[in-house]
């Protein structure tokens, strides 16, 4: 499809990341991109209206906010700045460039209030969030470090195992008439939806079985009744914000035969 695509269009690039024009603004951009003229005419008007914009960039198919995102925006209100969560697109034209709103209103708040400063608020809204939220339950995606399964290698970065599928393998048994997949196309998990307390202990809160073969929905309580006793519960890592341990959720699967 994306070949399709890039056939069809030729004058379109695949850039799923942000661009940045180096330098001053008006030194650097070509006067043919326009999608960056635009940008760089309402954020100049803004400014000469008094006001200075924050970017966080969260990508672009999977958005990735700032966790400490209402502590961040009390800190910069405090200095009269707004606060906006900038997307990227995955397909952007041929010398245009994106972002020079966010980019020309970055280099403004460094020459007012030196790059240092910046930093110095990130690191006091980030610190706050972990104060406001020490005894909460911290999505397993915010968290430092996530929560890991015993024995199992340190903050793993997907929601598979290693250690949980190879325990369950050993362990459980199919009943009579569950129909085993014919191809590794076809899918049968489960999705475990974990609580990790800060030291360590978990509990199941929250099963989600999908089956390609469908048949094998009527054995998703038979599963339960195995996979609660063949998970571990304790000797769990926790998960960690700024070096402390947090409360965390975390979500891990286990692949059926």
């Amino acid at each position: 499809m994306k070949n399709m695509l890039l056939l069809a269009i030729p004058m379109l690039l695949l850039s799923c990341g942000h661009r940045k024009p180096n330098g001053k603004f008006l030194e650097t951009v070509n006067e043919k991109d326009t999608t960056c003229l635009k940008d760089v005419a309402e954020a100049e008007k803004d400014f000469d209206d008094g006001k200075l914009t924050y970017c966080h960039y969260t990508g672009n198919l999977i958005m990735h906010r700032l966790r400490s995102e209402k502590e961040l925006r009390e800190l910069l209100q405090s200095e009269g700045i707004d606060f906006r969560n900038e997307h990227s697109s995955c397909i952007v034209y041929e010398g245009q460039t994106e972002h020079c709103y966010c980019d020309f209103m970055q280099e403004k708040i460094e020459d007012k209030f030196g790059a240092k400063r910046l930093e110095s608020w990130l690191e006091e809204a980030d610190a706050r969030y972990l104060k406001n939220h020490i005894n909460d339950t911290i999505r397993y995606t915010d968290c430092d470090s996530r929560p890991n399964y015993p024995r199992d290698k340190d903050n793993s970065e997907d929601d598979f195992s290693e250690v949980l599928q190879k325990r369950i393998d050993q362990k459980i048994r199919y009943p009579k008439g569950y129909v085993k997949r014919s191809n590794p196309d076809e899918t049968g998990f489960v999705e475990f939806t974990f609580y990790v307390d800060k030291k360590g202990n978990a509990s199941i809160s929250h099963y989600y079985f999908l089956f390609d073969v469908k048949s094998n929905d009527r054995f998703r309580e038979f599963f339960i009744g195995q996979l609660d006793s063949l998970i571990e519960k304790q000797g769990w890592t926790p998960g960690k914000i700024r070096g402390q341990n947090v409360n965390a959720d975390m979500v891990l699967r286990y692949f059926f035969e």
